[in-house]
């Protein structure tokens, strides 16, 4: 397995998050470490100081450029957050600014690339929003070419008291784009126009949850044929059956990621697939705990471990592209842990942790080549 570089974000300044918690903000910008990919050992290499709140961001696949948002209810007296373009600039992960626009909603969380990667989307959570961008032949990012706005409240008057999408979801054939939306408990569905650079709205694949839930997160099984959808507020995975061709998905399974003794309150965050598609991880904040499910043959769940995370707010993690290692960031206690996978079950083991990491909300990877 070969090393590559690692991106960490944050917050940067205090922020007031839909849960009502104040995240500190401690974070110094975006910070680049080298992940040896034999011993799972990280070496921070620099950290590059970032316009505020970079508390999501996605690395380009094809090209040495950084994408993040910057979380805020305002940018220079304007309403609204912004999404920036880096450029990696050195080998060891320095970045340089290229363009920033506005996202037209505030408290952007979340971004995800068309298939193509000619374009970038955004989610606003309070701006009940989301926004798309074209990236430019220099990968820089252009005016928005899309933005579209939620409507609508769900059954918690206080977390869903009006509309917070969460994630920009790419269906596995890049014909469809759902959006997972906290407030209103369901996967809005949109058609793709990646001509324009436009989502079309469609009812028809709007996918519903279960009312409370607060819709966060979802990932599709390597075959296109399953989705899995991570909930903030009832801490449960939801299982869908998915149809490729006509975009539409069937709830068949909801299972608890929680411990069964555990009584704290908590909130569900991240949830990842393993690159062999045959485990399942997801995050959990206040009991802070990694939750481990095996895939059955038909798709559905059993969950096979709790692993402590080893610190406080487990927000975000991601694999190792080989799936030896799963790499955990601790936001309040301002660790990163370096767990090792199971080649036989897909258990956790921990092996390494990485202190002073500063309030990370987001990790990514990007090859070094």
């Amino acid at each position: 397995m070969k090393n590559f570089y690692f991106f960490t974000g944050g917050y940067t300044e205090p922020a007031k998050m839909g849960s009502g918690e104040v995240v500190p903000g401690r974070c110094r910008g975006i910070t680049c470490y080298a992940f040896d990919g034999e011993t799972g050992r990280l070496t921070r290499l620099s950290v590059t100081p970032s316009v505020s709140n970079p508390s999501y961001i996605l690395v380009h696949p094809d090209a040495p450029f950084l994408y993040c948002v910057n979380e805020l209810k305002e940018y220079g007296g304007i309403p609204g957050s912004t999404v920036s373009a880096y450029e990696i600039v050195s080998k060891t992960g320095e970045l340089a600014l290229r363009s920033r626009q506005f996202t037209c909603g505030a408290d952007a969380c979340h971004l995800a690339f068309s298939t193509d990667k000619r374009y970038l989307m955004a989610a606003n959570y309070s701006g009940g929003s989301l926004s798309v961008f074209p990236i430019l032949g220099d990968y820089r990012l252009g005016h928005a070419s899309c933005v579209l706005r939620h409507s609508g409240e769900g059954v918690n008057r206080e977390r869903q008291e009006g509309p917070h999408p969460h994630q920009m979801l790419l269906s596995p054939d890049g014909k469809y784009v759902y959006v997972p939306d906290l407030g209103l408990d369901c996967l809005a569905g949109y058609r793709g126009d990646w001509e324009k650079g436009w989502l079309l709205p469609d009812e028809q694949l709007t996918i519903p949850g279960i009312k409370g839930q607060g819709i966060r997160h979802g990932v599709f099984d390597r075959k296109g044929r399953h989705l899995y959808v991570m909930t903030e507020m009832a801490c449960q995975v939801n299982v869908y059956e998915y149809e490729m061709e006509s975009g539409r998905a069937r709830l068949v399974q909801t299972i608890s990621a929680m411990p069964k003794t555990c009584r704290l309150p908590s909130l569900g965050a991240a949830i990842r697939l393993h690159p062999k598609g045959k485990w399942l991880y997801a995050s959990v904040r206040g009991s802070n705990h990694l939750a481990v499910f095996r895939i059955e043959e038909d798709g559905r769940l059993e969950q096979i471990q709790i692993q402590d995370s080893l610190g406080e707010i487990p927000r975000d993690f991601i694999l190792s592209p080989g799936g030896e290692y799963l790499l955990a960031g601790n936001q309040d206690t301002d660790t990163i842990c370096v767990f090792g996978i199971s080649r036989e079950n897909g258990k956790l083991s921990p092996l390494y942790v990485e202190k002073e990491a500063c309030c990370v909300t987001v990790l990514a990877a990007w090859r070094n080549q």
